[in-house]
């Protein structure tokens, strides 16, 4: 590993002594393409940092914590924003004290965007154009630091990186939020064009590989009178190079006097162990929940009773985590004539509960969240419960499961929560609410709030703005308020 430790933006010592530290790291990459490289500031003990980044694979972009600019909430709305320092985060948003990234990526990124004088801008624009590219981005809790980006900078980035209609909504959101009118760098941001790169996943492809071994995995499958599909996934199972240790079937049914439709979970002889489990409750979140509580093996696969898969599905899971180091991988959930065309791995800001695999260490920590029951948010909220465990979920677009969304059965009826007789409906729903008020920052709630208002101004026939502006301010109390009182059991 190479160091490059520098004061006040310049190196400090070594043959790139001078040098603006970019333009050291651009020059250093070039002559050294094969190697990992740490940037250090002067005055910083890095040693913890050394520590806790380990061994780390070729496609990481790892460093210190640091806040960004809390304003970067109003117009991205992902759970990179809001960030744990009590643990290793998933995020693009890099400090400076110290950052550990290798050569032929700096080498890929140096080709395409040239060499910044600011170090905190260029590592943030850096980490926000190669996270979608295949480069896993970490905040390590070590080092911490607080360097915000100036709203002179903050607007250029937002310029750089996102749509410029954005620039304009930032605007507004200082305006109305803050009772600021920073127009000088909105209009010095306009000047700047829109940041792009391409990474190639050649490059990225020379991981450090766990030892191979032996899958052990369970899998649990909620299911709502759908016999004829869940066989279907219950053979294809059977059909498997790695055959699963245990299959987890929950059966629900809300009537107090239903039997079970699965008969053939005992009549016929199967390659593994199945558990059934049959409850007159209907909800993924408790379904699930109980699932998990009867599983044993290291790894659990999350599945839906609708889905048809290849026979060697989870051959392609065993070599992707050891390739990916993850405990969590979200699989490709295809529809009927849907595809996905993108190749290799990446950060996920998602999470699908109909077709994950998830480690024993995360699910230990993490459990469905049963104020979502019934509603929405429930796989967006156990995802931000793996990332701030200290774990990250990485997507694997390559490896398919083809969701066929049976017309019968599942969670179809619709159901009556106590708020749905109120004069004035809760907006956005309480479920969406309580997820976005627990997993995002403040001003990612309110760049929410004014974007939902304008979004239904024009869907709803209330065109006098004032009028609608006191029966959107309603809702939304009205929301917050259903929102802490959830769960409610009803």
């Amino acid at each position: 590993m190479i160091f490059l430790r520098h004061e006040n933006e310049m190196v400090t010592e070594g043959i790139f002594k001078g040098m603006h530290i970019v333009s050291a790291l651009y020059n250093c990459a070039r002559q050294n393409p094969k190697k990992p490289i740490l940037v250090v500031k002067s005055d910083v003990n890095a040693a913890a940092f050394i520590e806790k980044i380990g061994n780390p694979i070729k496609r990481a972009f790892i460093s210190n914590y640091n806040s960004f600019n809390t304003g970067i909430g109003y117009i991205e709305d992902s759970p990179y924003i809001k960030i744990s320092n009590k643990v290793k985060y998933p995020t693009w948003i890099k400090g400076t004290n110290a950052f550990y990234i290798h050569a032929s990526v700096v080498n890929e990124v140096s080709a395409q965007i040239s060499a910044s004088r600011n170090l905190l801008y260029w590592v943030n624009s850096v980490g926000k154009l190669i996270q979608p590219k295949g480069v896993f981005c970490y905040q390590l809790p070590v080092l911490q630091q607080d360097e915000q980006l100036s709203n002179i900078y903050l607007y250029r980035f937002v310029r750089q990186h996102y749509k410029r209609r954005w620039t304009f909504f930032l605007l507004f959101c200082h305006l109305i939020y803050e009772k600021k009118f920073p127009f000088f760098a909105f209009a010095k941001a306009q000047f700047f064009k829109k940041r792009s790169v391409h990474i190639e996943q050649a490059i990225l492809s020379d991981s450090i590989l766990q030892k191979e071994g032996k899958l052990d995995y369970d899998v649990i499958i909620p299911t709502l009178d759908r016999p004829d599909y869940l066989y279907d996934v219950l053979r294809d199972f059977c059909k498997q190079t790695v055959l699963p240790s245990s299959v987890i079937v929950v059966e629900q049914n809300a009537e107090s006097s239903a039997t079970s439709q699965l008969t053939y979970l005992k009549e016929e002889s199967w390659p593994f162990k199945i558990i059934h489990k049959f409850i007159h409750q209907t909800g993924a979140c408790n379904a699930r929940n109980i699932a998990l509580s009867l599983t044993k093996a290291d790894w659990v696969l999350l599945f839906d009773d609708d889905n048809r898969f290849p026979e060697d599905l989870m051959y392609q899971v065993a070599s992707a985590l050891r390739v990916t180091c993850s405990k969590a991988l979200n699989l490709a959930y295809v529809q009927k004539e849907e595809i996905e065309n993108q190749k290799g791995y990446f950060q996920w800001a998602y999470f699908g509960s109909g077709s994950s695999i998830v480690h024993r260490d995360i699910l230990n920590q993490c459990k469905f969240d049963l104020a979502l029951e019934h509603g929405y948010g429930e796989d967006a909220d156990f995802g931000m419960q793996i990332r701030n465990s200290g774990y990250d979920i990485i997507y694997a677009p390559e490896i398919q499961v083809r969701h066929l969304k049976a017309p019968i059965g599942g969670f179809r009826s619709k159901f009556k929560f106590l708020w749905s007789s109120e004069n004035i409906l809760p907006k956005p729903s309480p479920q969406i609410m309580y997820n976005r008020s627990k997993n995002t920052t403040q001003s990612q709630l309110k760049g929410y709030k004014l974007t939902l208002f304008l979004k239904f101004y024009f869907q709803q026939d209330m065109k006098n703005p004032f009028t609608y502006y006191r029966y959107f301010q309603k809702a939304w109390s009205s929301s917050l308020n259903w929102a802490s009182k959830l769960p409610i059991n009803v």
